[in-house]
């Protein structure tokens, strides 16, 4: 029997992910701070040499594990220093994540019919990649594209171990691939990989026995000796890189990476603080256009459903969906719990989503003709709609305003939006017949949506983010032997950007500048200021738009605080 998605399915998730992929590489630079940052550490470990303990501008950094570094100067290694390499490679674990999405829609359901199985591992992962929010952070040089794989590694093996647990036969091996998965999470990011993946594991009595090979014979200790190996595992991955890095770092890198990483960041955030119920809002928009496909949410169903054992209730019977549903609700509430919250936190839980909604796709088999469809696409139709309607309104916005608009808003192209309405409403007034050919359909215009907004917004990138020039003139500047200072906090903006092989002197206020400028005569000042705040005196060397304010740039010489 074929339970492999539909050759249509399979081309249509590769030409959006090249389509997104090819909009981000091309008319998107690295983004300050974040993009900018990270591969900044990366060039500094390709730099000097120093693989164990990462450094940002000279200084241990001690705020992500190496993993993602590392793989950077892999690729550097093999096919010479470049940017496009350093952001492929979360883009990469991206496509990788939707093929594991797919190869655990069978594991999960391995007696489903050769439809229903098409359908849950080729709807799968077109819905994960079309999901407004993935679009975009998928292909940003960020860490959680690496997590999210890691996280579905770990419960795939989960999977595995628990049909041999039963049969007998390959229980130990998928713990131990679980435990892989745990090891490349942790060398990802730390300890959250335990969020989206232990909670599923320690309530296996919930969901394994309810998955089409049974419950088996053997007790529980053995399950919960394999799941100890696969966290031992896990720690042992990490540890081989945690425990040199801590020696070699001293004891301040030490406390950073063992503590405040990670108990300090669950107990008591020290960034991102928001509310506990934030998610309850946040997650939903963060679905779209998903979470407003009335065919989804029938499957789904209400009150009515719940009572007559339909939908989610009847769903619940099956071992596979009450997996998915403990891996998401687990992550849901521990993040929820915990004072930081960043949205991309919960993106592991995005493939667990996707899969439930395609196992609820699969049980409706109404293939009618019908516009279901056309509240998602026309919300999209509507989104550009907006974009274009407010950047050509904000010359009559702008006298109004207290004060002036960044520059960059004025350098949007809002004319790619047109054809997203275009395809939109078109779109919501064509017939379609059944789940798989709304979800295309649905998909199809999410895509346009998400490249053309690249379009638009690409001047702005070009005048408000690229600071490839800048770096060029920081370059420049220090291989002439001058030193150059930047005043407030330096996220590492310049040393990719400009292949720097020396640090920028830091400091916090311009009373240390004017002071370092009179011992540094042939040095340059960097800052970023607003405009009211930007001197007369001395003329600055360089002013450019950057992030809603302006990053300046002074001679040394002569310069001082008005």
């Amino acid at each position: 029997m074929n339970t492999s998605p539909s050759k249509a399915d399979v081309w249509l998730t590769t030409l959006i992910w090249c389509a997104l992929m090819a909009a981000a590489l091309i008319l998107r630079p690295l983004l300050p701070i974040d993009e900018t940052r990270y591969v900044s550490v990366a060039w500094e470990m390709w730099s000097n040499g120093d693989f164990i303990v990462p450094t940002k501008n000279g200084e241990m950094y001690s705020h992500k594990p190496p993993f993602y570094f590392w793989l950077m100067n892999l690729g550097w290694g093999v096919f010479g220093v470049s940017e496009a390499w350093a952001r492929l490679i979360a883009p990469l674990f991206g496509l990788g994540v939707l093929i594991l999405t797919a190869k655990l829609a069978r594991e999960l359901w391995p007696e489903a019919s050769a439809e229903a199985m098409s359908m849950r591992a080729g709807l799968a992962p077109l819905m994960v990649l079309t999901g407004l929010y993935w679009t975009v952070f998928s292909t940003m040089t960020m860490f959680d594209m690496l997590v999210t794989f890691a996280t579905v590694v770990a419960i795939w093996g989960y999977v595995k171990a628990w049909k041999g647990f039963v049969s007998g036969n390959g229980f130990w091996l998928g713990m131990i691939i679980a435990g892989l998965g745990l090891g490349l999470g942790g060398l990802a990011k730390g300890p959250a990989i335990l969020v989206h993946t232990l909670p599923a594991a320690l309530f296996a009595p919930i969901w394994g026995p309810a998955l089409s090979c049974g419950r088996g014979e053997n007790g529980w200790g053995k399950w919960y000796a394999g799941l100890l190996l696969s966290a031992l595992v896990g720690v042992g991955v990490t540890l081989a890189w945690a425990i040199p890095a801590a020696i070699l770092g001293g004891a301040e890198y030490r406390d950073a990476i063992f503590i405040k990483q990670s108990a300090d960041r669950m107990v008591k955030s020290f960034a991102h603080r928001r509310p506990f119920y934030w998610f309850v809002w946040v997650l939903p928009l963060m679905l779209l256009p998903w979470t407003l496909w009335p065919r989804l949410w029938r499957g789904i169903g209400g009150r009515k459903a719940w009572i007559e054992k339909r939908g989610l209730r009847a769903a619940w019977s099956d071992g596979g969906v009450r997996l998915l549903l403990i891996w998401t609700g687990a992550a849901f509430l521990i993040f929820s719990a915990i004072s930081g919250k960043q949205p991309h936190y919960l993106l592991p839980a995005f493939p667990a989503l996707a899969l439930f909604a395609a196992y609820l796709l699969s049980q409706d088999l109404d293939t009618q003709p019908t516009t279901r469809h056309r509240v998602p696409v026309l919300l999209l139709g509507a989104v550009a709609v907006i974009v274009i309607a407010v950047v050509y309104a904000l010359p009559l916005i702008e006298p109004m305003l207290k004060r002036p608009l960044p520059a960059w808003t004025h350098v949007a192209e809002p004319l790619w939006m047109v054809p997203v309405a275009i395809l939109a409403f078109a779109a919501a007034f064509t017939k379609t017949y059944g789940a798989k050919s709304e979800v295309r359909l649905i998909a199809v215009t999410a895509t346009t949506a998400v490249v053309m907004l690249h379009m638009s917004a690409q001047p702005v990138f070009t005048l408000a983010y690229d600071l490839e020039p800048a770096a060029e003139r920081v370059k420049t500047h220090q291989d002439q032997g001058h030193p150059v200072a930047y005043v407030g906090k330096y996220h590492g903006e310049f040393q990719f950007l400009g292949r720097l092989t020396q640090p920028l002197t830091t400091m916090q206020t311009f009373k240390d500048a004017e002071t370092w400028a009179r011992a540094n005569p042939t040095g340059m000042i960097i800052a970023t200021r607003r405009k009211s705040e930007i001197p007369p005196q001395p003329e600055p060397l360089s002013v450019q738009p950057y992030r809603g304010k302006f990053l300046v740039m002074w001679d040394a010489a002569g310069f001082e605080v008005p």
